[in-house]
């Protein structure tokens, strides 16, 4: 089984996406699901073509594909895609593609490269707004990664394709669960959860099990990803 998890607050925005997305699921109503994510109201077009569930506004992506992992409780050999909902899609063979580099060894694949960045126990990623180390902040079952000092692989979480298995073998995703706002501004946010799950993956299966559709940043032969809704020429 596949499974796509959508998440942002774009919706219609890319309506290339959500047309494709349900050409997907018609075409192969046995084999692949799609469900959205949403941390707000989602469109029509969603509501009427989709699975989807409105959850608290938390933790932002990685909050959304939580909420969504805990709700729909998958098998653990199902085949995720989890992905914005503003990336521009230029050739669907990214699926194949994906599942490919899976059955050949990778345990996560992303879209373009993505920085790598220095892990530490005492890392904190906004002394003014978020004065908390990676350690307050993490599961309980998951503090013995964040003993450890060292350079974190990471992946932008616009698009990250794995076995559910994988991340369930990671206790899945680092959650920061705070609203975004005056508190807890989008980016040290974004920046600490990205490099909690980076640095638990890179300790687990390795740099040669984290593969990347390009060398690019945000950009491959198969997708380009907005930036947060950002339109930019692809």
């Amino acid at each position: 089984m596949i499974q796509f998890i959508i998440v942002g607050w774009h919706f219609d925005m890319y309506p290339e996406l959500v047309q494709g997305l349900r050409e997907l699921q018609e075409e192969n109503k046995e084999s692949v699901k799609v469900f959205w994510s949403c941390h707000r109201e989602p469109s029509e077009s969603v509501k009427t073509n989709f699975e989807y569930k409105v959850f608290p506004n938390l933790g932002l992506e990685d909050g959304a594909y939580q909420q969504a992992l805990d709700y729909l409780n998958l098998e653990d050999d199902t085949i995720l895609f989890l992905m914005h909902d503003d990336i521009v899609v230029k050739d669907w063979g990214f699926i194949n593609e994906c599942i490919s580099r899976l059955q050949q060894g990778a345990a996560f694949v992303g879209n373009g490269v993505n920085y790598p960045d220095h892990m530490s126990p005492t890392r904190i990623y906004d002394k003014e707004f978020f004065p908390r180390t990676v350690l307050e902040v993490s599961r309980p079952e998951s503090l013995h990664y964040f003993q450890k000092e060292g350079l974190a692989y990471t992946f932008r979480e616009s698009f990250l394709c794995t076995v559910r298995k994988h991340l369930r073998d990671i206790n899945d995703f680092e959650v920061v669960w705070e609203e975004p706002g005056e508190n807890m501004p989008i980016g040290p946010m974004g920046n600490m959860q990205q490099s909690m799950l980076g640095w638990k993956i890179t300790q687990t299966y390795g740099r040669e099990r984290m593969s990347y559709l390009s060398n690019t940043y945000m950009d491959s032969e198969w997708l380009y990803e907005c930036e947060r809704g950002k339109i930019k020429n692809t």
